[in-house]
């Protein structure tokens, strides 16, 4: 029995990267892994390009969990040097395809039109970059590292679960659902610190918090009359590049 305890504790790790992974894997099944199975039109290449990166970095996540549980820390670490590019890759792709979303004459799943949603994935960018960089900063005390980077990726499954969510046609309970998922794998995270630990880890405890409150928060202040010409100037910029 406690073998099999052991074992699943070195694999936490590399089970939650497969399981974020296929997450966000199945969101974008239907408007980008299988788009060509549907009636949808051609993607601009600005979102091709930031599908093609982000799905680059989502196959790095798993192998940098993989080689860490195989204890090759050394290749590990070599390939962190691509993960820094890559991250930053994704954040450049990421700006862009907010640009041209914010652009785009909509009202998403949260009754926002596209400027006052613009400050979702400005919100998503934004705190990945500084989960990541912190993770990097800390590259050097495994027990932050892995954390941080955990975390970013969890930060960022915003947008899957928005396609999930107009998929199953539960737009109603858009914000409840997006505020979940982040907190049902924030919890997922914090019981396997006190099982292993018998302690909560404040970085899974504080982090985790603050990515579930981002959500109301960004919510509230899309909608508000402060974000208003913000926004509106993030649509005339991306008018502005798609012309």
């Amino acid at each position: 029995m406690s073998a099999t305890i052991s074992s699943t504790r070195k694999r936490f790790y590399p089970l939650i990267a497969v399981l974020l992974v296929a997450f966000v894997v199945t969101g974008f099944s239907r408007t980008y892994y299988l788009r060509f199975l549907s009636d949808l039109p051609p993607m601009k290449t600005l979102l091709q390009l930031h599908g093609l990166i982000f799905t680059a970095w989502l196959a790095l996540f798993i192998a940098q969990t993989q080689l860490v549980a195989a204890r090759r820390v050394d290749l590990h670490m070599k390939l962190g040097v691509l993960g820094v590019f890559l991250a930053l890759a994704v954040v450049a792709s990421g700006v862009g395809a907010m640009f041209d979303a914010a652009a785009t004459p909509r009202v998403n799943l949260l009754g926002m039109t596209a400027p006052q949603a613009s400050i979702i994935p400005l919100v998503a960018i934004t705190q990945f970059a500084v989960l990541v960089t912190a993770g990097v900063a800390l590259r050097r005390r495994a027990s932050l590292h892995k954390r941080f980077m955990l975390l970013a990726m969890i930060g960022v499954l915003g947008p899957p679960t928005a396609r999930l969510i107009g998929l199953l046609g539960m737009r109603q309970y858009a914000l409840l659902i997006q505020m979940s998922v982040i907190a049902v794998l924030v919890t997922v995270c914090l019981v396997y610190d006190w099982r292993r630990n018998r302690v909560v880890h404040p970085v899974f405890a504080i982090g985790g918090l603050v990515l579930i409150l981002l959500w109301p928060a960004r919510y509230a202040f899309g909608r508000s009359e402060m974000w208003q010409p913000i926004g509106d100037w993030i649509a005339e910029v991306g008018r502005h590049l798609a012309s």
